[in-house]
């Protein structure tokens, strides 16, 4: 299953930097290591260090496991009474990892300025890659760099609350090195375990502290390193493993923890804080599914298929900043600059002065910043999920602090809450019921914190990704309160959260803003109108299925004698196989008569609302500049009764409150609209018997079958009231994928997109496409995930190479999310006398929900033609139209998936002669008729006929109910030899 998922995702890494899995980990296929890759290992790993014998201060070959030196940093002054250091304990060592070829791995050791009493605390730096040493100097260490290269004692350094540990891993980090390749760790256990062991090294070499309470701290990347290594420390305990070490809790700051939630949560931060606008949201959220997709069959185990998910959903981060310029994603206030997007230079020249190498015991060994080297290794762990061993360490009481500064992109604050919310353990609701509380520090608002049993978060103000750097006075007080169990100044964490309600009775903590706003915006889920539906009685639980009421749009003259008594109708229908779901829809009698047709059109998105087909296709109205209404000459309502749904559910008005009704399959969506449609006629009895007509465009080409055959099967097997179906209509629709997919290309070449060269380069990959959608069928599978990545890249290289070519109409530049500014609607929509007379409430409109396009993706590549010929062979009418401008879905396309669908006409239909579309003296087009079954090419238009050719569209509806689509003459009841005579 995986081989199938990942055809897609595979290209991503087969087109990455690297050309080979070697390559990809930084090591050489040639087993010798030539001198230039020698040399590549010293620079970027500290693999075969210059000098043989490096740590020549403290005796590397030493029996002992970990050997270390007492450490006098040149240039400090170490008599300062006022910091009481004279016989302060700072130490360097090396230890020799126990489950290793030659692996050594560096530390630091600072002694509590205040009582040796005190806890110790290790502090792991992320990366993966980066040295301790970033921390030790610009964090939370004793010191700091002043410009000339001298140190400073560090007012704030987290030595003044505990015993400092810091620790340069994995191996090839910082100053730690190896002279043997299989000594580079490549996932969690390798990196858990050698920090457990060095940890029982250092705890024999100091027993003096084997008895103090024990804290691991650590950011970014650590995220995955801090769980996993207290997960391995708790267990090494209950095993009775070696000297005790007394786990208190651990603290994660803007780490990197559960990649699942939290990449999905980068496009809302950026929104959320201006870095991107709506569209850039919308276009980057398409990736957010297959990533989730990869990331939970990476789990936990990192093979392969993490590597995948890591390429795959880095591109949502890439996207944004190559949105977001030259900013400096560990603090978005700031400018990136420099290889860590900070000047970090001064450490480097600090440490490699040899008087300093000479207080640190490293020899010559170079230090290593952050390696390229261990963070390629490391791209398997990446998206593993580590918030998984975390429950069971607060089940025992072992504290967890998870802190967050709030202009942090990366590792945003965001994203960690989310995950810290989600989290399931025996105290996640009352954590999730828990209030903020400010975080005070000295009278000033440092801080939200947020509290319950062992579980701590904490959004830091004004600090971006290394707190301890930017907020250095609240992050000592912090971790101090933190190991102290007061947090919250004054009042200790252990105060039951409904006594915190009652403090600050205006904030709801089950309803956080921040979601409810991103669930309006993207699927209408927990509308601002708890009963939604202000202008409609629901009755409270109201056993009606459905309600409306008379629609009269403000601005509107409905005093016209033509018009005045027409029935317009707004409504929602509670959906009947849901938990709360419902949906919106308009009907607009015919301004001829009751007895025309019931025509519903279907938009397609998937997720766009019918509202655009509505005000600038073939609705009632069209939208003035000044956003009145006016009557539109060529709406479909002047020849049918026209129903518009907005579906599926989280689309345009519709909207529910429990994910669970989101649809994911035709079925669903087929079956959410027959119940609605049973429901309708029962409420509108008066048209039960008219004729029944589907219609619709672009990815309407899966709805429309799925719904007629699901008609079809309703009134064969008489359930419910009868619907008159006598045909479906598709306007530039998606049906099958396998042949549409394949037809792009020729389009492109055809209409002068692309060029030759372009076109058997782009066409490569038709192959691994073609057998992707195979592998799909009909099932929407998670092969059909996949092939939608695959085969949508030559979509995508088309474009590439089309510039802001407008791919619904091939003759305009592209302007916006959706290519054209359908603005005005959203603004006329949103206006409150439209929201009454529609009866929405607060509901936000939503023009194409990302949301529900996601949702769709296994259901994008099925091929929904199968179920046509049954339809056709019981006489039940298909016109599939193009406009001949449109890209996405193209009228090649469509032609070919017509002319090559098996049914009993099709060897007729295929011999059939094309005839001109006559429109008054115009040629509008040219079709293809046998039987039930229609094929029109139209002129000058493109993904949207009604609109490009609204006259044209008119007509052509009107004739095909009629039966006389060619001028003047029922077509469909004359051979084609009689056709060709004529012509």
């Amino acid at each position: 299953m995986e081989n199938l998922v990942f055809l897609s995702l595979l290209l991503l890494v087969l087109l990455s930097p690297f050309s080979s899995a070697n390559d990809i980990l930084g090591f050489s296929s040639n087993p010798k290591f030539p001198k230039s890759q020698a040399e590549k290992l010293i620079r970027e790993l500290n693999l075969f260090p210059k000098d043989a014998e490096p740590v020549n201060a403290v005796g590397r070959e030493s029996p002992k496991s970990l050997v270390e030196t007492r450490l006098r940093f040149p240039g400090i002054d170490y008599s300062d009474a006022s910091v009481s250091v004279e016989d302060l304990g700072h130490h360097a060592g090396y230890y020799k990892i126990k489950h290793s070829s030659a692996a050594r791995m560096f530390y630091l050791f600072f002694e509590s300025r205040d009582n040796r009493k005190d806890p110790v605390v290790i502090w792991l730096t992320g990366g993966p890659g980066c040295s301790s040493e970033l921390a030790v100097f610009y964090e939370n260490g004793p010191f700091t760099i002043a410009k000339n290269l001298s140190l400073l004692w560090n007012e704030f350094g987290w030595d003044k609350v505990s015993n400092l540990l810091y620790v340069d891993q994995p191996i090839g980090t910082g100053f730690s090195y190896s002279s043997d390749k299989h000594d580079i760790r490549h996932n969690e256990e390798g990196v858990s375990n050698d920090l457990y062991d060095f940890l029982q090294a250092f705890f024999e070499e100091h027993p003096q502290f084997a008895d103090n309470d024990f804290y691991i701290t650590g950011e970014s990347y650590a995220g995955h390193y801090i769980p996993a290594f207290a997960a391995r420390v708790h267990r090494g305990n209950k095993a009775k493993e070696g000297i005790h070490i007394k786990l208190k809790g651990f603290a994660i700051g803007n780490g990197l923890t559960d990649p699942q939630i939290q990449y999905k949560a980068y496009t809302d931060y950026a929104l959320d804080m201006g870095i991107i606008q709506k569209p850039d949201y919308d276009r980057i959220n398409k990736v957010l599914p297959v990533c989730e997709m990869a990331i939970r069959l990476c789990g936990t185990d990192g093979t392969i298929s993490c590597m995948a998910s890591y390429f795959v959903c880095n591109t949502i981060f890439s996207s944004i900043m190559a949105i977001a310029g030259d900013a400096n994603y560990y603090d978005i206030r700031k400018k990136c600059e420099g290889s860590l997007c900070y000047d970090f230079s001064n450490m480097e020249r600090f440490l490699n002065q040899r008087s300093v190498r000479d207080a640190l015991g490293v020899g010559d060994i170079d230090f290593v910043s952050c390696s390229p080297t261990v963070y390629q290794a490391m791209l398997m762990d990446w998206m593993r999920n580590l918030e998984v061993g975390i429950p069971a360490l607060l089940e025992d009481e072992v504290k967890l602090l998870v802190y967050a500064g709030e202009y942090d992109l990366i590792c945003n604050w965001l994203g960690n809450s989310r995950w810290v919310h989600a989290m399931k353990w025996s105290g996640q609701k009352d954590f999730q019921a828990s209030l903020e509380i400010p975080f005070e520090v000295r009278d000033s608002h440092a801080g939200l914190v947020k509290s319950y049993g062992p579980l701590t978060f904490l959004k830091v103000h004004d600090a971006g990704h290394m707190v301890p750097m930017d907020q250095p006075e609240a992050s000592l007080e912090m971790l101090k309160r933190w190991m102290e169990g007061k947090l919250v100044e004054g009042q200790d964490e252990s105060e039951e959260p409904e006594k915190l309600v009652a403090q600050m009775p205006s904030l709801n903590p089950k309803f956080p803003t921040l979601q409810a706003e991103k669930l309006i915006r993207e699927l209408n889920l927990f509308p601002k109108d708890a009963e939604a539906v202000n202008g409609m009685d629901w009755e409270g639980e109201s056993t009606k299925k459905l309600v409306e009421r008379r629609l009269r749009f403000p601005g509107i003259d409905y005093s016209d004698a033509s018009v005045k008594d027409l029935s317009q109708h707004a409504g929602y229908y509670k959906l009947r196989h849901s938990l709360a779901a419902r949906m919106f829809y308009l009907f607009f009698e015919s301004r001829d008569s009751r007895k025309d047709p019931v025509v519903i059109w279907l938009t397609g998105g998937p997720g766009c609302g019918s509202e655009l087909a509505l005000f600038y296709e073939n609705g009632p109205f069209t939208i003035a500049a000044n956003m009145s209404l006016m009557w539109n000459d060529w709406g479909w309502d002047k020849i049918s009764n026209l129903l518009y749904v907005d579906q599926p559910i989280g689309t345009g008005f519709s909207y529910s409150s429990d994910l669970r009704d989101i649809r994911h399959n035709e079925e669903a969506i087929s079956n959410d609209l027959f119940d609605f449609l049973q429901a309708f006629f029962e409420e509108h009895p008066l048209f039960t018997n008219n004729d029944f007509y589907i219609a619709g465009e672009s990815y309407a080409g899966h709805y429309i079958p799925a719904l007629a055959a699901r008609i079809h099967r309703g009134n064969k097997a008489k359930g419910g009231i009868h619907i008159n179906l006598k045909g479906f209509a598709i306007g530039n629709g998606l049906t099958n994928p396998q042949i549409q997919y394949k037809a792009y290309t020729d389009y492109a070449l055809e209409m002068g997109m692309i060029e030759k060269t372009d076109y058997d380069r782009i066409n490569k990959v038709l192959p691994v496409c073609e057998m992707a959608i195979k592998l799909c069928g009909t099932d929407g599978t998670i092969s059909c995930m996949a092939s939608y990545f695959v085969c949508n890249s030559i979509f995508s290289k088309i474009m590439a190479l089309s510039g802001d070519t407008n791919y619904y109409d091939i003759r305009k530049t592209c302007e916006g999310s959706l290519c054209y500014d359908f603005s005005n609607m959203e603004k006329f929509l949103n206006q409150k006398p439209v929201r009454a007379a529609l009866g929405v409430g607060d509901i936000e409109f939503v023009p194409c929900s990302p949301a529900v396009y996601q949702a769709l993706l296994m259901d994008w590549m099925r091929n929904l033609e199968v179920g046509i010929p049954d339809l056709l062979e019981d006489g039940i009418k298909l016109l599939v139209y193009a406009g001949e401008y449109d890209l996405i879905c193209n009228w090649l396309g469509n032609s070919r998936w017509v002319h090559a669908m098996e049914w009993g006409g099709q060897l007729e239909f295929q011999a059939a002669p094309e005839v001109p579309f006559v429109i008054g003296d115009s040629k509008a087009g040219l079709m293809k008729i046998h039987g039930p079954l229609t094929f029109l090419k139209v002129h000058d238009a493109g993904h949207m006929v009604p609109m490009d050719q609204p006259r044209v569209a008119l007509e052509m509806l009107k004739r095909w109910f009629e039966n006389k689509l060619p001028e003047n003459t029922p077509a469909e009841s004359k051979e084609p030899e009689k056709r060709v005579a004529q012509m």
